[in-house]
């Protein structure tokens, strides 16, 4: 046993010399160390020409943007300074973008609003909006845009959008009316050979008498004595006034609330049978005084005739006697 045990240990001496002695001198020799050098800092031309002249690989990894730095700016490394690595190992550098550009949404064939909301989904923003009649898009659509889709902007960038206005129907365009009184309104629309329409008056916080809204809408085209209907505002009531603050819903279940405590009410002061003596002493006192006057004269009257017979009866019992 000790014979074995004293092998192994021969054994492995054996080996560790050989792999201190011969296999890591050669293994230093052939892959050499390299201390890396810092670049953070630099341009990432210049760091590359420095890591590339100790013995190192450079690749370009993650884009950062920052809008007060260069762009092309090394911002961090990896590995770190100062490390010694195995010549020809790979350094990855993150580089500044510089700001941060986005991208242009296609907008083409989308309304108004949606065309608003995309890009200001994009931290973009609507420019210059200009309207054409035309066939190629239905009404309210976008034809085309100023920057094509694709396109690398900085952010809050106003997109120039030009969205149909329609087919051309006549040759009038039709007049903007909103803000105006309704006079006057009907009278712009005179001088444009249309006439106005139906007249709606909804509530609203602009002062009365003043157009609110129009249909067709301004810069359309029509014919003549096409009818314009006009929206005009109102003063709002209290009722309109509650509709914004809780609502339809919340109105009619407050009425219904209402209609039910009135009814709960209601069956309330009705007579319970189950419990007539309760409602006796609750009737008797409105009452006390307006039934007793009756019922002293009915009883007066009964007492009158009830004496008079039994006086006749006393005077026929003497009469009755004599005979005998």
């Amino acid at each position: 046993m000790l014979k074995k045990f004293a092998i192994i240990l021969v054994f492995l001496l054996v080996i560790f010399l050989i792999f201190n002695n011969l296999i890591m001198p050669w293994y230093v020799k052939h892959a050499e160390l390299v201390t890396v050098p810092e670049v953070t800092g630099l341009n990432f031309l210049d760091a590359k020409k420095v890591l590339e002249d100790s013995g190192l690989e450079v690749k370009q990894g993650d884009v950062r943007y920052d809008e007060a730095k260069p762009i092309g700016l090394v911002l961090d490394q990896s590995p770190a300074k100062n490390e010694n690595v195995k010549k020809g190992r790979r350094v990855y550098l993150t580089v500044c973008g510089g700001e941060q550009l986005m991208e242009v949404p296609r907008l083409i064939g989308k309304s108004e609003r949606d065309a608003k909301f995309t890009l200001e989904q994009r931290n973009l923003k609507v420019g210059e909006i200009v309207r054409k009649f035309t066939t190629e898009q239905p009404e309210d659509a976008v034809i085309s845009q100023i920057i094509q889709p694709g396109s690398k902007v900085k952010k809050f960038t106003k997109v120039d959008l030009i969205i149909s206005n329609g087919p051309i129907l006549g040759d009038i365009v039709i007049p903007d009316v909103v803000g105006k009184k309704l006079a006057d309104a009907k009278k712009l629309l005179e001088e444009k050979k249309l006439r106005t329409g139906k007249v709606t008056y909804q509530p609203s916080d602009v002062s009365p008498g003043l157009i609110i809204d129009q249909y067709p809408k301004k810069d359309k085209s029509a014919k003549d004595n096409t009818p314009i209907d006009l929206i005009v505002s109102k003063k709002k009531t209290d009722t309109d006034k509650a509709f914004e603050d809780v609502g339809d819903v919340d109105l009619k279940t407050k009425n219904g609330t209402d209609q039910k405590q009135k009814n709960d009410t209601e069956i309330k002061n009705k007579p319970n049978p189950e419990k007539p003596q309760e409602n006796d002493k609750n009737t008797e006192k409105p009452t006390d005084k307006p039934t007793e006057k009756p019922k002293e004269k009915t009883i007066e009257k009964p007492k009158e005739k009830t004496t008079e017979k039994p006086k006749e009866k006393t005077t026929e019992k003497p009469k009755l006697k004599q005979p005998e």
